[in-house]
């Protein structure tokens, strides 16, 4: 997850990670609320902006149903806190790179030349460091973006 501090545009990035309990419906819950928790305690009451990437519809591996209900139950409580956009994969990509197939490590190379006082630990900290960008940008502060990402930020369906 990545924040930029609305005060300061000071940009941090953090990973949230859960163990594995198991397979039960109970263990599966317990990760959920895990993670939501680990996301959304850090985060101010309200916020002016959050952007989040959707799931890959087509992804068909790994724990799919639970990334999905992460996903809008996120949604759900991000929305409590302020508006939210939502992105696709290829316009989280374009929006880190200008390039809606970017690879992961172009994403984390492009991302890292862009916020160098920024710490960016793998491509899922870039990720969520171009939408955190993305979000400050639409809410006023700078943002150096290339041609393609200022396309993709002008496509993204931005709050009125």
């Amino acid at each position: 997850m990545a924040t930029v501090d609305t005060a300061t545009g000071e940009k941090l990035t953090r990973r949230v990670k859960t163990a594995n309990r198991g397979g039960t419906l109970a263990a599966r819950r317990g990760r959920l609320r895990e993670a939501i928790a680990a996301i959304l305690d850090p985060l101010p009451r309200r916020v002016g902006v959050s952007v989040i990437e959707l799931p890959n519809a087509r992804q068909q591996y790994g724990a799919q149903a639970e990334r999905h209900a992460l996903t809008w139950w996120l949604i759900d409580q991000l929305m409590a806190r302020g508006p939210v956009v939502a992105v696709t994969p290829s316009q989280r990509a374009k929006l880190a790179t200008g390039a809606g197939n970017a690879g992961k490590a172009v994403v984390l190379a492009t991302v890292r030349a862009q916020h160098p006082g920024v710490t960016v630990v793998d491509d899922n900290a870039a990720d969520a460091l171009a939408l955190a960008a993305a979000g400050a940008h639409w809410l006023g502060f700078e943002h150096p973006f290339t041609d393609g990402q200022a396309t993709a930020f002008a496509r993204v369906d931005w709050p009125s």
